[in-house]
């Protein structure tokens, strides 16, 4: 603005001051006037091509005989370039000139010659400057790529970069780059000297996760250039544990538990732990000052009443951990999935070979309506029946016995016979638990956690896949009266097209031993 106001003044002042010298109206050429008079704004001019806006060639042309035209050409070290003539004026006696050229680098002059109606010439320059355009500012890592294998070990590398600038730097960021985002490293660096160069020469301790460096400069014209150096941090995986999923024992026994361990580093311990009551407890320690690559090992594990779980963690030289557990099944007859028909498949249907309404506790499987009614043995050893109810598929868990209350008549067998017909009916009671955790249970908590006086229902209705059934089983069952255990419903499953109320549940059971 202070520039603009600068020129102006500049070119008013003249042109007045020559007005005030030109006021005679004789229209007469005196042959002993002044030559023209070039005055430029300023004694030389710089341009930079980097910017947006640079100044206009500025300049008042004065004349006592009148201006006949007005020339100018740029110099270059090559030659004289025409830029423009002007041979009309709208005060022949002074002309102000305001050229907004494009410059160019090798521009060195701006010529202006001045001929008056006399014919006589005026000739005057003026110097140019131009600052070409400066590429932006560079980053060069060395090396390229930061590669750290903690298998290999070995001092990390060092990060080395170097930023230049023609235009001279202003500013500098640097951002550490993980796989959850990038963090600054450092406090920016400001110049203030116009630096060209700086050079970045330190060891940073990258880990596992991080991705790489980031580079941000800034030069003096605000020109940015980012530039990321690539971290690729080598880890290898953390041990590996090859193991059962679950283990049978019963009270107090010792059991041995086969385990594959590999690992690239070496294997520093396998720690035994526990679970009672949810709660991990260390029963042994294994340490291994060889750090053997592989394990082939068979530790023993006294399992109590109240283990759920026997845990193992493998540590490797560099302090990898890989944590795997063992369901424990202690002192309970224990069935992971168990497939059970709705009343449709009550005598079994061709596409579902084995699969029946009636469960047997003591056997942990189905049986059929026919099976049921052979013998005072075989009905003695089914103990809870699955049943749906209507469009909505809503389903049910019965006991044995209820007659019609507990649907036994649309249990269907041979010969017209059905579950009425059964010689001994088990009276199997229920409870629906709220929010139990089955797959922690153990025979200890079954038997503490669930009072045999809630059990007294004789139907579940309804209940829903992830439910967990308590069962208390009657005097009558083959696998012994008034004993508790819980099941789970894992999954429910349409199997006839047409007919809603045809389907079968998953189940697991759980059922402590006495």
């Amino acid at each position: 603005m202070k520039r603009d106001i600068i020129i102006y003044t500049f070119i008013v002042f003249f042109g007045l001051s020559f007005l005030q010298s030109c006021e005679d109206p004789t229209p007469s050429i005196d042959p002993n006037s002044l030559l023209p008079k070039i005055t430029f704004a300023f004694d030389s001019l710089e341009a930079d091509l980097n910017l947006i806006d640079n100044l206009p060639i500025v300049a008042v042309i004065q004349s006592e005989a009148g201006l006949k035209s007005v020339n100018m050409t740029i110099k270059t070290k090559d030659e004289e370039i025409h830029y423009k003539t002007v041979t009309e004026f709208f005060n022949e006696h002074s002309y102000s000139l305001a050229e907004k050229i494009k410059y160019k680098p090798e521009y060195l002059q701006f010529i202006v010659e001045a001929t008056d109606k006399l014919d006589r010439k005026t000739v005057d320059s003026l110097e140019l400057s131009v600052v070409d355009i400066k590429e932006g500012p560079k980053v060069v890592f060395e090396p390229e790529i930061i590669v750290y294998d903690e298998l290999e070990g070995g001092p990390m590398p060092n990060t080395k970069f170097t930023v230049t600038s023609e235009a001279g730097l202003q500013k500098l960021e640097m951002y550490l780059v993980t796989e959850n985002g990038q963090l600054q490293y450092g406090f920016p660096i400001d110049f203030t000297q116009n630096e060209k160069e700086y050079v970045f020469d330190e060891k940073i301790m990258y880990k596992d996760g991080d991705k790489g460096f980031k580079v941000k400069v800034t030069d003096s014209y605000g020109q940015v250039r980012i530039e990321t150096l690539p971290v690729r941090y080598i880890t290898p995986a953390p041990p590996t544990v090859l193991v059962k999923d679950t283990i049978f024992a019963d009270k107090d026994e010792r059991v041995a538990i086969p385990l594959k361990i590999e690992s690239q580093r070496g294997i520093r311990s396998v720690e035994i732990f526990r679970v009672d009551n949810n709660v991990s407890e260390s029963v042994e320690t294994i340490n291994y000052p060889d750090a053997p690559l592989t394990l082939n090992i068979i530790p023993e594990v006294k399992c109590l009443n109240t283990t759920s779980k026997i845990k193992f963690v493998v540590t490797d030289v560099v302090d990898k951990v890989t944590e795997v557990s063992v369901a424990a099944i202690v002192n309970m007859n224990f069935i992971t999935n168990l497939a059970v028909g709705s009343m449709k498949l009550a005598n079994g249907i061709e596409a579902y070979p084995g699969v029946y309404s009636f469960i047997s506790l003591k056997d942990l499987k189905t049986y059929s309506v026919d099976y049921a009614l052979e013998s005072d043995a075989n009905a003695s050893n089914v103990d809870m029946k699955f049943y749906v109810f209507g469009g909505q598929a809503v389903l049910r868990m019965y006991a044995m016995d209820g007659g019609t209350n507990t649907k036994n008549n649309e249990f269907l067998g041979s010969g017209g016979k059905t579950a009425m017909d059964i010689s001994v009916q088990n009276q199997t009671r229920f409870l629906l638990l709220s929010g139990y955790d089955f797959d922690n249970a153990t025979a200890a908590s079954i038997l503490s956690d669930i009072p045999a006086s809630n059990i007294v229902a004789n139907a579940i209705n309804p209940f829903e896949v992830g439910d967990v059934i308590a069962f208390k089983t009657a005097s009558t069952s083959s696998s012994g009266g008034g004993k508790i255990g819980i099941m789970k419903i894992l999954s429910n499953e349409q199997v006839v097209s047409i007919d809603k109320t045809a389907r079968i549940i998953t189940v697991a059971i759980k059922f402590p031993k006495q």
